[in-house]
């Protein structure tokens, strides 16, 4: 009897096991996309697909296919329901980078694009919270048709003035009349959006939908305010859409959205003017690894310059920082650059000797010591800090002018 008991015990445990194993490891499933009226896109050929936040220049699609008569099908394999981006092949290689998000969950999910006085379209049939997301995308624009229909005049306008290729020179009676057609548009446009009562209705939607894709709005909506923040736009960052992200994390904890917007936050803070600035390592060009807490001691006030060798507007901010160190060195600035390379160091040497930087040059090569990140910048370009004698930052800055003006208030 007792040999029984324990045998079934053991069974019991054993199904406990199983169970617990089972739970803990995420199915694999199929995620099917389709989607027609691609004819839209006359020059693309293929359909890709890319994680959401992807930097499209260097990461690789998750999954692509060829488009069929204007259609087509793709898939690919998730184990957990995230968001992803789907972009037309050429139209990314031309700069024109549309995309649609999507949530990978099991229902399958189908586009159909269309078009409205020259405006993009596009309506998805498939899980609740993938139509929820173009709900709310389609909802924001609902009311611009008029707007929709006068820039369209304008540009059939142009088209049959100029051509594809061309554009009236500027400074011509064309230009002038174009530009003040634009302008009367963007006026229209400006007072539907004022009346268009989008607003109310998306946050009524979202305090009564509890859905993933009211989640990515407010996350979006998060991303937006800091962004704004970093650029001295405006001071804080909206109660409505904290308080409201708040109680979604109950909801949806342990989703990609949350935690990307819990380490934005705590970005946000970790870089505020008078926090420390945050320490690394990285090497530099003569071969050395240093750390920065290293380069700032001694001097009256750094800056920290991230850049990178093929984004043209950080070089050129680096350039202009040349004659302010020329004229602040001696009285204690320095200037720590940091470049944000991809697979070699060859343009960035070439840079370095090509402008002429005469600082120490350390560099983080494919993202390997993580700065880029530590200092909450965009992998599409890079960002300029002052760092205090103590070591705390200052302000971060878009461009030298409020680097120049700092300095002659201060040194």
């Amino acid at each position: 009897m007792s040999m029984g008991i324990s045998f079934i015990r053991l069974l019991a445990a054993a199904a406990a096991v199983a169970a617990l194993c089972s739970c803990s490891t995420p199915k694999v499933y199929d995620v099917r996309l389709s989607g027609e009226g691609v004819d839209l896109f006359p020059d693309s050929s293929r359909v890709l697909v890319f994680h959401k936040g992807a930097d499209f220049r260097f990461d690789d699609p998750v999954a692509s296919a060829r488009l069929d008569g204007g259609t087509f099908n793709v898939s690919f394999r998730d184990s957990v329901v995230r968001q992803y981006e789907l972009m037309f092949e050429e139209d990314m290689m031309d700069g024109q980078f549309q995309f649609f998000n999507f949530f990978s969950d099991r229902a399958p999910l189908h586009f159909t694009f269309g078009s409205k006085f020259g405006e993009l379209k596009v309506d998805v049939t498939g899980s609740r919270d993938n139509e929820e997301l173009y709900l709310y995308r389609n909802k924001s624009t609902e009311g611009y048709d008029l707007a929709d229909s006068l820039y369209y005049e304008i540009d059939k306008w142009i088209l049959a003035r100029y051509g594809e290729d061309d554009w009236p020179e500027e400074g011509s009676e064309d230009y002038r009349t174009v530009q003040a057609m634009y302008d009367r548009v963007g006026a229209v446009r400006d007072s539907i959006r004022e009346h268009s009562g989008y607003e109310e209705w998306e946050r009524d939607r979202l305090v009564s939908h509890r859905t993933l894709a009211g989640l990515s709005e407010i996350c979006s909506s998060i991303r937006l305010d800091v962004q704004e923040m970093k650029m001295g736009h405006q001071d804080t960052l909206s109660s409505f859409y904290l308080g409201l992200f708040e109680e979604y994390r109950r909801l949806y904890s342990d989703n990609e959205l949350t935690l990307a917007t819990d380490a934005l936050l705590s970005e946000l803070e970790r870089i505020a003017p008078g926090k420390p600035a945050p320490d690394f390592g990285a090497p530099s060009l003569d071969g050395q690894r240093y750390r920065l807490s290293e380069l700032l001691e001694g001097n009256a006030v750094t800056v920290l310059d991230c850049w990178a060798s093929w984004c043209g507007s950080c070089r050129k901010h680096s350039r202009e920082l040349i004659p302010l160190y020329e004229k602040y060195r001696d009285r204690g600035m320095a200037v720590v650059g940091v470049a944000r390379e991809y697979d070699s160091l060859d343009d960035m040497r070439a840079a370095v000797e090509k402008d002429g930087y005469p600082w120490i040059q350390l560099y983080d090569l494919d993202g390997a010591e993580g700065i880029w990140n530590l200092y909450g910048l965009s992998t599409a370009g890079g960002g300029i800090f002052l760092i205090d004698s103590e070591g705390k930052i200052i302000d971060k800055f878009d461009d030298t002018a409020g680097i120049a003006a700092w300095l002659e208030a201060n040194l």
